[in-house]
């Protein structure tokens, strides 16, 4: 068995990326939805409905226009330059938010093992901050050596 170190690559940041997302609503929305009982799965199979619906319009959209740049690419080229921009733009501000619902699940996970952590709002913003640059600064660091870089 060889012990080859081979470099995050994009596919497989991008694999982590998705994982977390779906990661931190799949341990956050039964909490939220417990009190409506049996009524949580219909919503669950509408919204089920409505991601694989998402899919295949983006599986279409990519195979119609084989460009880098995701939704904004298929914006600008569907109806131009602002209406590209601006879903540019809405994408990049909705990434803010889903960073910070990923910092409050790992807080809220975090809390359930070491509830000392997360006792104060203080607390577990201190924690969900943490893990956050932990992220940011193990990124960069890998990236300042290019032999772990693959970008």
């Amino acid at each position: 068995m060889t012990n080859s170190r081979r470099p995050l690559g994009f596919w497989s940041a991008t694999a982590l990326v998705v994982g977390s997302m779906i990661g931190s609503g799949t341990f956050l929305l039964p909490a939220t939805l417990a009190p409506y009982g049996a009524a949580t799965l219909i919503g669950w199979a509408i919204t089920l409905c409505g991601a694989l619906l998402l899919a295949v319009t983006f599986a279409r959209l990519a195979k119609r226009w084989p460009q880098t740049g995701g939704p904004y690419v298929f914006a600008r080229n569907a109806f131009g330059e602002l209406p590209g921009f601006m879903v540019a733009w809405s994408y990049w501000i909705s990434m803010w938010c889903a960073i910070a619902a990923i910092a409050v699940a790992f807080a809220g996970s975090v809390g359930a093992i070491f509830p000392a952590l997360t006792a104060t709002p203080v607390r577990a913003a201190a924690c969900g901050l943490v893990a956050l640059w932990l992220c940011a600064g193990s990124t960069c660091w890998a990236c300042a050596r290019p032999a772990a870089c693959s970008y």
